[in-house]
């Protein structure tokens, strides 16, 4: 029997949701040492590790002060581990004093040290004596490949995942859309129709297409040929002469999310991919927000805001800023950002701007070469 030591932070919850889904055996005790604004992460690992509560222990370092002043943190450890306890210390998470002084503390005891590399998915065993010349530290793959589902309860996120719908087309058809798109196939008369779809009946339930192209009732707005329209791009409703409201998301811009979804998954090959997630931050503020592209690939999250279309850099300022709140206020860093348009950026200055938010913009030219397009896919 062993004890797995943690370094809880709301910042970095995945090293140690890791770190315990690689070690623990039946038996094991956890034991998560935090400070104070971060001890209620620890519930939603306990929760998602489904483990006996009763295996749980936690050190909490109260007072702010508690939690940078070398010598408390120790004392407040020390008092609250056995000395005849084998443990596996975590050292990641937590700042760098944090870790000094659990590494500080569990020296004096039968422990061994490992540190969890999340970025390149593995696990380092060291160590700590008077030589460093002995190469004894041991690498190790880490093996568990989170689901989307997983990383999202370990930031104690809600979400939908079980509840989302199928994607409409399939990659054949999201590929036809998107041709017609990229390569400027779509007249000015038909973009007019997709513009009177998304101001007026996008959200709708449902759309008899006759009666939009001839209505009769005051609330809506003509759309001339808008079943020639539908003909044209080869798209079928799933019910005749009826548009119902996942059929409007995806003809006013979902067939961009699905193409893009289609690209991901035949190329990267992820271990978890899922179009239109919401997710909820659970707290007293609640942020409510749907990720267009989501998807976990050797425990590493990368989530994609798809724009077919960007009409200013205005506009391209609102998404960049959008996307980077929900990394830094729900996502965590271990969350990789793409925007996603067929927008043009021939100077590069859009591109500029998401990289210095630490974004990836991947515009019109990037998803119309496929050399280009190789390299941010194979960054992914």
């Amino acid at each position: 029997m062993k004890t797995l030591v943690n370094i809880i932070t709301r910042e970095h919850p995945v090293a140690a949701y890791l770190f315990i889904k690689e070690f623990f055996e039946e038996g094991d005790q956890l034991l998560f040492v935090s400070a104070n604004d971060s001890f209620d992460c620890i519930t939603p690992l306990v929760k998602i590790l489904q483990v006996d509560p009763g295996v749980v222990q936690r050190i909490v370092l109260r007072r702010d002060s508690d939690s940078y002043t070398y010598e408390r943190i120790c004392r407040t450890i020390n008092n609250g581990i056995n000395k005849d306890t084998e443990y596996y210390v975590n050292l990641a998470g937590g700042s760098r004093y944090m870790a000094l002084s659990v590494q500080h503390v569990f020296s004096n005891y039968h422990s061994t040290f490992y540190y969890i590399q999340t970025h390149q998915n593995l696990i380092v065993k060291t160590i700590f004596d008077n030589s460093i010349y002995d190469n004894d530290d041991e690498i190790i793959p880490i093996h568990y490949r989170m689901t989307l589902a997983e990383y999202f309860e370990a930031y104690g996120l809600s979400h939908d995942i079980d509840a989302l719908q199928p994607p409409i087309s399939d990659e054949t058809q999201s590929r036809q859309m998107f041709n017609l798109f990229s390569k400027q196939q779509i007249r000015s008369s038909e973009y007019k129709i997709l513009d009177v779809l998304r101001e007026k009946y996008r959200g709708w339930k449902y759309l008899n297409i006759e009666e939009a192209e001839h209505p009769v009732k005051e609330n809506m707005t003509p759309i001339p040929n808008l079943g020639k329209f539908l003909e044209y791009i080869n798209f079928t409703p799933k019910e005749e002469g009826i548009l119902n409201q996942q059929e409007l998301d995806y003809l006013t811009g979902g067939w961009f999310e699905e193409y893009v979804y289609y690209l991901i998954k035949t190329v990267v090959q992820p271990d978890d991919i899922a179009v239109g997630v919401r997710i909820d931050g659970c707290t007293e503020i609640r942020h409510n927000n749907e990720l267009d592209v989501s998807f976990i690939k050797n425990n590493q999250l990368h989530v994609i805001e798809c724009k077919s279309g960007i009409s200013s850099e205005s506009m391209f300022n609102e998404i960049v800023y959008k996307v980077s709140a929900l990394k830094e206020v729900l996502l965590g860093v271990d969350c990789n950002s793409y925007i996603f348009s067929l927008k043009k950026d021939p100077t590069g200055d859009l591109k500029k701007i998401a990289t210095y938010m630490g974004i990836t913009f991947c515009d019109y030219e990037c998803l119309t070469r496929e050399d280009k397009l190789r390299k941010v896919l194979k960054r992914m």
